[in-house]
């Protein structure tokens, strides 16, 4: 994603902008959110967070083969990435602490929206899928934010971006949905959005507090439909660092996945939640 692409939402955020609560609150929300489902802020003692995690949870699973399902856009398929991305690597890494063969199914496509995802889940081809997976891994609404940035001018941005912003919960509400109603018990990992920007650039505020946007809708709806995690990219992929583990634009290189797969892998040591 070329950085000219990006120029509409900056101007779209200063016109709608302002600072105190309006730009900090999501944050606020989000950093409360994650510290009430972290291993080290649980109630329960260390051994007991552990014993009854979302890993033990797969490990305790009766059956010997588990399946992966991941489902998303570029991310999910693994741009950026020789080896699979970071689904396939947490995957690695989820088998030799589980002690089970967990088959993975990638189902990532490039450029995906929300509104596709949710036509894509809802296909019949994936119903027996669904109602497989163990496990679930979810990427998307970063094609949604690309769509509202290549609208021809600034006015018509901010005409659509309440609007683009409410069908992206919506698309995300209705896909976790249908998946939980089509598999009850499976654990969802859904993979926050992390800012690819330069932290120099000027507009770099702009675009974290669009991401918060997202994210925090992201947060909420996860939770909803537990079993469920969310991991923490935007820890791992920061922009102190950011040529570190950038591959392109926007997407992360080998060193990037490895990142989110390592929080992965950690969000599921979490307590394991179920409503």
């Amino acid at each position: 994603m070329k950085k000219w692409v990006l120029i509409p939402l900056i101007l779209l955020l200063i016109c709608l902008g302002g600072a105190g609560a309006w730009y900090y609150y999501p944050q606020y929300k989000i950093n409360k959110m994650k510290a009430a489902n972290s291993v080290e802020n649980d109630d329960s003692n260390h051994k007991a967070s552990s014993k009854d995690s979302y890993i033990n949870h797969l490990k305790k699973a009766k059956s010997h083969n588990l399946h992966h399902l991941a489902l998303g856009d570029s991310v999910i398929q693994g741009r950026g990435s020789s080896k699979g991305g970071f689904v396939k690597e947490a995957n690695q890494q989820l088998m030799k602490l589980t002690g089970k063969k967990i088959i993975l199914d990638n189902e990532g496509i490039s450029g995906a929206t929300s509104k596709d995802l949710l036509t894509f889940v809802q296909s019949p081809k994936m119903r027996e899928r669904l109602h497989e997976a163990d496990l679930i891994t979810i990427n998307i609404g970063g094609n949604d934010l690309v769509k509202l940035a290549l609208k021809e001018g600034v006015i018509q941005a901010l005409q659509d971006y309440q609007q683009v912003k409410s069908s992206y919960e919506e698309n995300l509400t209705a896909i976790f949905q249908y998946i939980r109603k089509e598999n009850p018990n499976a654990i969802l990992v859904y993979d926050e959005l992390y800012n690819a920007i330069d932290s120099e650039e000027s507009f770099y505020p702009a675009t974290k507090k669009l991401l918060n946007d997202w994210n925090l809708i992201a947060y909420e709806v996860t939770d909803q439909y537990r079993p469920s995690v969310v991991i923490p990219s935007s820890e791992a992929l920061t922009t102190d660092d950011r040529k570190d583990w950038i591959y392109d634009s926007i997407h992360p290189n080998e060193t990037g996945h490895k990142r989110i797969a390592a929080k992965m892998v950690r969000a599921l040591q979490s307590p394991y939640k179920k409503e």
